[in-house]
């Protein structure tokens, strides 16, 4: 016969003595206490946070963001013994669970410590067999299989769930309040739990990692936060505190720790260590702006801070130990009644994503509940182009490279609008920049393969243009161009010292041109343009490109491009 440890043979020992049924729930709730007890008093022992300021006071706690703080290798290595316990622990809710099997704390437990132990497919296995009440064994379901990673199931779920708990619990867990920004948040508070629903599914919407498969992980991350702390409230925790709201608060906004260590009190009143828990890491702040919450197709990508330090919440995906920005260039071009979207990347200066498989996927949506998308195995040697078929309305696009082998992952959010409409003259126009090589291309499928997937543009190459012009058919008179090159963000000292003399001024340029009216192709007058500008005069630095298209007898349409020249 195998023997124990003593704080294994105690944990042992207060589960081998309540044989009956009928007390076996207190019994598991007892287990449970004394398996916590064990877990903080053999907690490895970190350092580095008791005693410091803390960069948030949540209630009884003290949160720090551990950008450059990180505790010794030895202490996230949770101890065999705690490992040891918590299988014991484990042993006595399954029989608990085989004794009464419609007991949802029991239930929750059995998922929580599952989950804990990276027992993942038991755990799912776990809230099948729950006979509790039917909302909260779905709930319990959505938890494990959002930690398994099978996020669509997991939506489905945690819906369920949603759909059969009372209404208070529903409304309770649909609060989307303490993680909204101020502007946001007034606003969302003043309705009613009914009327809540279009703005929830905008936010979750808005705040998927990835649009380009199916589930959103930020959300049933959510509701896998509130489902631990639903079965945290009854029960006792790794810091030796009751539940309050202060838990829960963080738990809501960063997550359930992945580990916990131990700290020397630096208090001789209150000698008992300090227990810290660490939150899963890297975490990335999913969540929009209030700007492009409102307008989602007028978005920019600064309107997502993937990387935001000292946000106000946080989730590390398990499948991404990188989200990195990506730039990108994309466009709109009418198609007849629909549009063909264009978006480019480049990743051959990125040496972490070479050589590694990644998929490239390009994704345009209208809302919610509309999403067009196109995928192929992503480049890394160059500018790489993806192009889909999508309605001409204002759409959300979102650029995503996925490198599973390297848990790597690039995105780009931002808003997009199409060209003029169908035979509406030239308003709206749209623009491409390219690679120019000796021979300008006449036709936009020739101008695929020269695109720029950036907009940092090198002052020694020429800088291509393409654009098109619909429905300009009337022989009225020549239509007028204009484009100017103007520079950004130049101060007052900068123009101080130009005004002196003592600097050469920011080069601005301009030209003007006019032409003929476009030809009919099919339905729609089309025509396509490309032009070459020498950029070679221009400093460094960001400035705007601006387009003016005029047509005889209709209003001037205009298209504008940021970019950054840099010397080679």
């Amino acid at each position: 016969m195998t023997s124990l440890s003593p704080v294994l043979a105690l944990l042992h020992l207060v589960w081998s003595q309540q044989p009956d049924s009928l007390t076996t729930l207190r019994a598991a709730r007892r287990a449970q206490a004394t398996f916590e007890a064990i877990r903080r008093q053999h907690l490895p022992y970190g350092s580095g946070h008791a005693g410091g300021t803390c960069d948030l006071r949540i209630g009884r706690f003290c949160y720090w963001y551990d950008d450059d703080r990180q505790p010794p290798e030895h202490a996230a290595a949770e101890p065999q013994l705690i490992r040891d316990a918590r299988a014991t622990l484990l042993a006595a809710l399954d029989d608990a669970g085989a004794r009464l099997p419609g007991d949802e704390w029991i239930a929750g437990q059995r998922v929580r410590y599952l989950v804990e132990a990276g027992r993942d497919h038991a755990a799912v296995g776990a809230a099948r067999e729950c006979r509790a009440d039917g909302w909260w064994c779905a709930a319990l379901l959505g938890l494990a299989l959002h930690a398994a990673g099978d996020f669509t199931s997991a939506d489905s779920a945690f819906d369920a769930a949603l759909r059969n708990m009372p209404a208070p619990e529903r409304c309770r867990w649909y609060d989307l309040a303490p993680l909204l920004p101020d502007k946001l948040r007034h606003r969302y508070e003043r309705l009613s739990c009914d009327d809540r629903a279009a703005f929830e599914s905008r936010w979750w919407w808005l705040a998927a990692p990835l649009l380009s498969r199916p589930g959103n992980d930020r959300r049933t991350e959510h509701f896998a936060r509130l489902t631990l702390a639903r079965i945290g409230q009854t029960s006792g925790t790794a810091y030796g505190l009751g539940w309050g709201d202060d838990l829960r608060e963080l738990l809501l906004r960063f997550g359930w720790p992945t580990y916990w260590t131990r700290e020397a009190s630096p208090s001789v009143t209150a000698p008992e260590p300090l227990i810290v828990g660490h939150d899963p890491t890297p975490a990335f702040h999913f969540f929009p702006s209030a700007r492009a919450f409102d307008a989602p197709a007028d978005a920019t990508s600064d309107d997502w801070t993937l990387a935001a330090s000292h946000a106000p919440e946080g989730y590390a995906p398990a499948y991404a130990d990188s989200f990195q920005q990506l730039e990108d260039q994309a466009a709109m071009f009418r198609r007849g009644d629909s549009c063909l979207v264009v978006a480019a990347y480049d990743l051959s200066d990125d040496a972490l994503f070479g050589h590694q498989a990644a998929q490239a996927a390009l994704v345009v949506a209208r809302d919610e509940h509309s999403r067009w998308v196109a995928q192929h195995p992503a480049r890394s040697d160059g500018p790489d182009v993806l192009t889909l078929s999508a309605s001409c309305d204002a759409q959300l696009l979102s650029l995503e490279i996925v490198a599973p082998g390297a848990r790597r992952v690039a995105r780009v959010r931002h808003g997009i609008r199409a060209g003029g409409a169908s035979g509406s003259g030239p308003a709206g126009l749209d623009v491409l920049l390219f690679d120019a090589p000796d021979s300008l291309p006449g036709e936009l499928s020739a101008v695929l393969s020269h695109v720029l997937g950036t907009t940092r543009v090198r002052a020694d190459r020429k800088l291509g243009l393409f654009w098109e012009l619909y429905g300009v058919t009337s022989p009225a008179g020549p239509v007028s161009a204009s484009l100017a090159v103007t520079p950004l963000g130049v101060g007052w000292l900068r123009r101080t010292v130009e005004a002196l003399g003592l600097a050469s001024h920011t080069a601005t340029m301009r030209l003007h041109w006019d032409e003929g009216p476009a030809t009919r192709a099919g339905d729609v007058a089309v025509a396509s343009r490309a032009l070459a500008v020498d950029l070679s005069a221009l400093s460094p630095g960001r400035y705007r490109i601006e387009l003016t298209v005029k047509a005889p007898g209709q209003e001037p349409a205009t298209a504008s491009r940021e970019i950054e020249v840099v010397r080679p």
